[in-house]
């Protein structure tokens, strides 16, 4: 178990970066639910948010990779615009704990 934040850190329609260990994690918080991914774009490779700041818009329907654009649906991770239609963010899975975000 591994806390990886707090949940009142999120404000709701946005997103944010976190670390458990090496591993670098996206956040988003939509409608009061939370979602984790592995913060890396299936097309890239590498990390979402190299600008740092929310990569979510529209109230946290959809991140934004600030590489190449591509878009995917918060709730699923599912891409639905740009160079890796069809493919999905990974999904990690959490836990709150009081206001804290666990991880296994």
């Amino acid at each position: 178990m591994q806390r990886i934040g707090k949940l009142s850190a999120i404000p709701d329609g946005t997103s944010c970066s976190l670390r458990a260990g090496q591993r670098q994690l996206l956040a988003v918080k939509r409608a009061g639910r939370l979602y984790v991914y592995e913060n890396q774009c299936p097309h890239a490779r590498e990390t979402l948010d190299p600008m740092g700041g929310s990569v979510a818009s529209g109230g946290g329907l959809i991140l934004t990779c600030q590489r190449h654009g591509a878009e995917f649906l918060s709730d699923t991770g599912a891409c639905v615009g740009g160079p890796c239609l069809g493919e999905a963010l990974v999904g990690v899975n959490h836990r709150i704990e009081g206001d804290h975000i666990v991880i296994d």
